[in-house]
């Protein structure tokens, strides 16, 4: 049996990993809206928009809502315009909090904050062109 110190550093290392996976990127899947990352795939420059896109990236995120909407080297998808519309409309970014379990028989779960970077106003032309989309 382990020392209860190092168990408990150890299982709060992996946590950490574990949550912090996703806001550095390891766990990055091989496409995003429809564009595969794979070399030679799509075209360099919309793979770069796509990948910026799924960083977070809100000019992005319009851009390529507004590829899908015209159509612009993408085939027309009115549905995945209005997700990324909204995604680059809405506000991120700042404090986000993550539930911890509890580690051991009498631990306590507890919430930790995390810096997901800075907060990020969503952008007013892609709220135009969602409303516009939506109630066209």
């Amino acid at each position: 049996m382990g020392h209860p110190g190092r168990s408990f550093g150890a299982a709060f290392a992996a946590l950490t990993l574990l949550c912090a996976a996703p806001l550095l990127g390891a766990c990055a899947a091989n496409s995003y809206a429809g564009i595969p990352f794979a070399a030679g795939a799509a075209a360099p420059e919309l793979q770069g928009l796509a990948m910026r896109a799924q960083a977070g990236d809100k000019q992005a995120q319009l851009e390529l809502g507004i590829r899908y909407e015209e159509g612009r080297g993408v085939p027309v998808d009115l549905r995945r315009a209005e997700r990324l519309y909204r995604m680059a409309a809405s506000d991120s970014g700042g404090t986000m909090y993550v539930y911890s379990p509890p580690v051991g028989q009498n631990g306590r779960g507890q919430v930790v904050p995390i810096n997901s970077g800075p907060r990020q106003i969503g952008l007013a032309e892609a709220r135009r062109r969602l409303e516009n989309l939506v109630h066209d």
